[in-house]
C-alpha cells in the first residue's frame, strides 16, 4: 500500500470492550472463542473493540467511507470490516495488529499508556475500560471481491482501567436479560441499506493483512 492509502484515525473518551493488548490472541473455530496464542500463530493478532454514540460512529463511518474513495480503489466500497451496530443504537469498531508482519517477522505490540501517558503497567485491562484509541485506516478487499476499510490499531491511551472479570470477555454484552413473555430478544434484522448493520465476514472469508506502515 501507498503512505495516502493509511488515514490516521483517533477515538477519544471511548468505551473499550473485548481488549486483546496484553497478547495476541487468536479464534478457535472448534470451541469457538478466542485464545491466548503467539504472536506467530496462524491468526494472531491483538486487537481491541470500542463503542460509539449513533452520531459520533455515522460521522467516523462517513469520513472512513470518503477516504476510501479517496485512495482511488477501485472495488465498491461496502463496509468498514469489524464494524457491528448495536439494538441501543450504539456502533462497536474493531482495530487488530496482526501477530506477524507478512515478512513472517514479529510484530511489535501496540503501544498501551495510562493517563499520564506513560507505559501501562498491566496491559491486561478488561471491557469497560475507557480511553483514547489511535489506529490507521486503510481500502482493503476480501477474497469475495467487496472492498471496505480496515483499522489497524497503532496505540491505545487507557483513562479509566477495568481489571479481572473471570474470562467473562468470552460472552458478548448483549443488554439485560429479557423475562419471559418479552418481545423476540433476537430484534427484527436492519434493512440491507442501512449501512450500520453491517458486521464483519467470516474469519475464513477475511483477506489475510499485515500491519505493516510504509514508512
Amino acid at each position: 500500500m501507498a503512505k495516502d492509502d493509511f488515514k490516521k484515525i483517533i477515538c477519544k473518551d471511548v468505551e473499550f470492550k473485548f481488549p486483546r493488548l496484553n497478547e495476541t490472541f487468536r479464534f478457535n473455530t472448534a470451541e469457538r472463542k478466542s485464545e491466548p496464542c503467539k504472536p506467530t500463530a496462524n491468526g494472531a493478532a491483538w486487537s481491541i473493540s470500542w463503542v460509539m454514540k449513533t452520531n459520533d460512529a455515522k460521522a467516523l463511518f462517513a469520513d472512513l467511507k470518503a477516504h476510501y474513495a479517496a485512495t482511488g480503489a477501485k472495488a465498491p466500497f461496502t463496509t468498514v470490516f469489524g464494524m457491528q451496530k448495536q439494538e441501543d443504537g450504539t456502533v462497536v469498531f474493531r482495530a487488530k495488529r496482526n501477530g506477524t508482519k507478512s515478512s513472517g517477522e514479529v510484530n511489535d505490540p501496540p503501544i498501551v499508556i495510562g493517563g499520564d501517558k506513560q507505559p501501562l503497567a498491566d496491559r491486561n485491562i478488561w471491557s469497560g475500560s475507557k480511553g483514547t484509541i489511535r489506529c490507521w485506516a486503510a481500502p482493503v478487499t476480501d477474497p469475495d471481491g467487496n472492498g471496505g476499510i480496515s483499522l489497524f490499531m497503532d496505540a491505545v491511551q487507557v483513562t479509566e482501567a477495568v481489571y479481572g472479570g473471570g474470562g467473562l470477555d468470552d460472552f458478548d454484552d448483549v443488554g439485560p436479560t429479557k423475562q419471559a413473555g418479552d418481545d423476540d430478544p433476537f430484534g427484527a434484522a436492519a434493512p440491507a441499506d442501512d449501512p450500520f448493520a453491517a458486521s464483519e465476514k467470516p474469519a475464513a472469508t477475511r483477506q489475510a493483512l499485515d500491519d505493516e506502515i510504509p514508512w
